[in-house]
């Protein structure tokens, strides 16, 4: 069974850079050979939790924070009739504004507007205008379709002759207007995008040779059935979706669709990961065609090329953003939460963006502008626009997240590595989600209970760094954090923010108070300030905390017969470890898990865990140190707890590098 449609004449027109022969593309998977041998992956998600509590994305080796707004130019340009002078301000007022990444589609006609003729033009227009901004550039690989849609201006002319298109039980194409759908099971249709989403890659891997692009999105809101907000079948009825249907032995029509969508991205995932530009891949999924769970199963694997599935959740509703990173579908396995899209220009946009910040998701905003409001003004936009002019102005909302950019950029390292302590971490907390006039709630960090009050709608993010060092922001108002006076001596407080490198940089002493059994320090609204503690008082005796070394980033971790070792953080009972104070002043350290007891030094320096007995070889003395704490066994002749670079724990004979520091993160 058969369905072809014709595009009307028309597309994108410009300039022709790339012609490639005709070839003949039946059953066979054709991809250029990469321009660029690229070796070590531009961009990639780093699901390991070894050196961190959280997927990180990394680029060029580096956490990178994602932050980011879609910029709809090919909308704006080639349907809306803006042009470039017109345009590319709004990527000025993006970068001004203190977002870390744009999200731009790139149609397929805009990448080959005829068969075998590519045009680089918007491509590379993209990759320099982001540059020149100082932005790096997410692709939003329109292909065959695009929301659910194949849409004639977005796809070459060619394809509508050549290629399946959806049918129903009774052969009739899904149709709304003058839009189709292409059918995810015609192989030659997946072997004609890999060719062309692989040529681009291969220009990437030429032409953007400072790394400006770090993820595509492949494909945009894609469905296999259904034509979005409008007709739909259980499953195409084509020859090529029977064959697969009678193949697989089929009775579920929602697994076959999972399937199908799902084998589709991962081929051309695959185009993108074996190309000269290696770099993260993400799709985001409508409908119920999502295959998450089928793509960590492939990710156990090793075989899967999508690296992260996430939706659309357009709504005003904070606790939606706050559970995304948390209870979601999007927070199962190593899948990294992140919110594809959402409102830009509602009144509490900076709020919904903060809660996906409290529940460990990163968050892109839809659209800098609204090309589809005739307005020039909607709840889509963070920015308005006048309809005759195309001058485009912010609004007050566009000052919020402006203000919500600017602070989070000062600690942006942090969040790019640390899981806030509600979404399984223990080293950064945030406070007043709800965005409430009046707020004064004491929340856990790793190592105190730390308060956070404003009476004028202030939000709160403090980071522990240590034992030592904490980062403390104020978002929207300004407000104050109280530490417990017991805790230590406070050595410095300082106004000032962490650069790229992740390094303080101050810019002046801030005054703090000490009274009432806390050490006040006010935040003011937009502000970072560190302070930092000459010593600690040390641990809370009867408490159980993770033991983190200071050097190799391992957490002291029990094994069999005895044995430790230090390795990532899990979140297993074999890592958590009981500090107690006896009367003599010397601490036991015991772990959780039951038949495991006490820390105990042996001879040749070894260390091991015991069946219970206590003596001097299972005592030891907590001393403050800097960023955190040693451990100096009272036995005669044996001192400090450390980890070797290869994961050994042993007991030294006094010498104090930072190999012999541990990080204490209470559980």
């Amino acid at each position: 069974m058969s369905a072809r449609k014709r595009r009307p004449s028309g597309g994108v027109t410009r300039r022709a850079v790339l012609t490639l022969p005709a070839v003949s593309l039946v059953g066979t998977v054709l991809v250029q050979q990469p321009a660029i041998a690229q070796t070590t992956p531009i961009s990639v998600v780093d699901t390991s939790k070894s050196t961190y509590d959280r997927e990180v994305l990394l680029v060029d080796g580096e956490p990178f924070y994602h932050s980011g707004v879609q910029f709809r130019y090919e909308h704006q340009r080639y349907q809306k009739g803006w042009t470039d002078a017109q345009l590319k301000p709004i990527l000025q007022m993006i970068a001004e504004d203190g977002f870390s990444v744009v999200n731009i589609p790139l149609w397929w006609s805009q990448a080959e507007p005829s068969k075998d003729t590519f045009d680089w033009t918007d491509l590379e227009k993209y990759v320099d205008w982001c540059g020149e901004y100082g932005l790096k550039l997410e692709l939003l690989w329109f292909s065959h379709e695009s929301t659910g849609h194949s849409m004639p201006i977005r796809v070459p002319d060619y394809v509508w002759n050549d290629y399946q298109l959806v049918v129903d039980s009774s052969g009739t194409p899904l149709q709304s207007g003058d839009h189709f759908l292409f059918d995810k099971t015609d192989p030659n249709l997946l072997a004609r995008e890999q060719l062309v989403l692989g040529a681009v890659m291969e220009h990437l891997a030429a032409y953007d040779t400072g790394h400006t692009t770090v993820g595509i999105q492949v494909t945009n809101e894609p469905n296999v059935a259904q034509l979005q907000w409008g007709v739909s079948s259980d499953r195409s009825y084509s020859s090529y979706s029977n064959a697969l249907w009678d193949q697989g032995g089929y009775t579920d029509a929602g697994q076959f669709r999972r399937d199908v969508l799902l084998n589709y991205l991962t081929e051309l995932g695959r185009v993108v990961k074996d190309s000269g530009y290696p770099i993260y891949t993400r799709t985001n999924t409508v409908g119920d065609a999502r295959p998450v769970a089928e793509n960590e199963a492939l990710r156990s694997q090793g075989a899967n090329t999508i690296d992260f599935f996430g939706y659309d959740p357009y709504t005003t509703n904070i606790d939606t953003f706050y559970k995304y990173g948390i209870e979601s579908m999007w927070a199962q396995g190593d899948n990294f939460p992140m919110v594809m899209e959402t409102f830009a220009g509602t009144d509490n946009a900076h709020v919904t963006k903060f809660n996906s910040i409290a529940g460990g998701a990163v968050h892109n905003l839809y659209a800098a502008t609204d090309g589809y409001a005739a307005s020039g003004s909607s709840n889509h936009g963070l920015y308005n626009f006048d309809p005759t002019t195309h001058a485009v102005t912010r609004k007050q909302v566009s000052f919020e997240i402006r203000d919500l950019n600017f602070t989070i950029n000062k600690i942006r390292t942090d969040l790019a590595t640390k899981a806030p302590v509600e979404a399984g971490g223990s080293q950064v907390q945030t406070y007043n989600r709800a965005a409430a006039a009046s707020f004064d709630v004491t929340k856990r960090l790793a190592s105190l209970n730390l308060n956070y009050a404003t009476t004028t709608g202030g939000q709160g993010i403090a980071v522990e760094r240590s034992a030592t060092e904490f980062a403390l922001i104020s978002i929207d108002n300004g407000g104050t954090y109280s530490f417990p006076d017991t805790y230590g001596t406070v050595g410095s407080v300082e106004v000032g923010s962490y650069d790229a490198n992740d390094t303080w940089v101050g810019q002046g002493n801030r005054s703090y108070s000490v009274s009432g059994g806390t050490i006040d320090v006010t935040v003011n609204e937009g502000e970072a300030v560190r302070v930092m503690f000459a010593n600690v008082s040390g641990p809370v005796s009867g408490a159980v905390y993770k033991l983190k070394n200071a050097v190799t980033g391992g957490y002291l971790d029990s094994g069999s017969a005895g044995s430790l070792t230090t390795g990532a953080g899990t979140i297993y009972d074999d890592q958590d470890w009981i500090l107690t104070q006896g009367a003599d002043g010397a601490w036991t350290i015991e772990n959780v898990r039951a038949g495991r007891s006490y820390l105990d030094t042996e001879p040749n320096n070894v260390v091991i865990w015991n069946d219970g007995y206590i003596g001097p070889d299972t005592k030891w003395s907590v001393e403050p140190a800097s960023g955190g704490f040693r451990f100096n066994n009272q036995a005669a002749d044996r001192s400090y707890l450390y980890a070797t670079s290869t994961g050994q724990v042993q007991w030294n004979t006094g010498a104090t590098d930072n190999s012999t520091v541990w990080i204490l993160e209470r559980r």
